[in-house]
């Protein structure tokens, strides 16, 4: 997941817009509330989160460094500056292009990061995710990005959701293939972190996928509902 790049809401009447970012379109919407499975969830950032934040960056760093050009030069003050641009992200109606959640349980205020991005045009949000280290393996970016699937789709101009990740980084593209999202492109690109191959793997979920693919299935079972798939 890259730094979120802030721009200015626009004051519009829509849940989601269209604008023009020199050869990118920017889709502006209200970040949706996300579910949970008991006391796993997603919830918007506070002010307290800042150290949480931080700790978490810092204790992870070996393991972000290569995917993550951010956390090369990681300092409090980035800490400081992400978490009050997603408090503001997070109030009232105000529309965003990125935002970011805090990923918890009721044991840990704070397991991880999960975003939503409007940068691939009007109608797709993209998934972009990290992991405290001291938590991985364990399900939870699985778990998390299902949730969150599931929230960016009940954005009604919301029609598709992306996950994006270099071809070397397996783990990010595990988590899309566990939740049922479709590979559909492989491409070139020029490398943003020390652990990358320069090679992008582009994976896709369409609103019409979503209720019969693995990631719904997930989410029924985990919270004893009937799965509304195939059988």
């Amino acid at each position: 997941m890259r730094v979120l790049a802030w721009s200015i809401a626009v004051a519009v009447d829509a849940e989601g817009v269209s604008m023009s970012h020199g050869t990118l379109a920017e889709f502006w919407f209200v970040p949706p509330e996300v579910g949970a499975i008991g006391s796993f969830g997603c919830r918007r950032f506070v002010l307290d989160d800042v150290d949480r934040v931080y700790d978490a960056v810092y204790s992870s760093k070996g393991e972000l460094r290569p995917w993550m050009p951010w956390a090369k030069d990681y300092h409090r003050a980035m800490a400081e500056e992400f978490v009050r641009r997603n408090v503001e992200a997070g109030s009232g109606d105000t529309l965003v292009n990125e935002v970011s959640y805090v990923v918890h349980d009721d044991e840990h205020p704070f397991l991880g990061s999960f975003g939503l991005m409007g940068r691939l045009g009007v109608g797709t949000l993209e998934i972009g995710y990290w992991v405290d280290s001291r938590y991985t393996r364990q399900g939870i970016a699985t778990r998390a990005a299902a949730l969150l699937t599931e929230a960016a789709l009940t954005i009604p101009t919301v029609s598709a959701i992306e996950i994006h990740h270099d071809r070397a980084n397996h783990a990010s593209g595990a988590v899309a293939s566990r939740l049922g999202y479709r590979k559909v492109s492989i491409r070139s690109r020029h490398p943003q972190a020390p652990g990358e191959e320069g090679v992008e793997v582009r994976w896709r979920m369409e609103r019409s996928e979503w209720l019969a693919c693995a990631g719904a299935q997930l989410l029924a079972r985990a919270r004893g509902e009937q799965w509304l798939g195939p059988d």
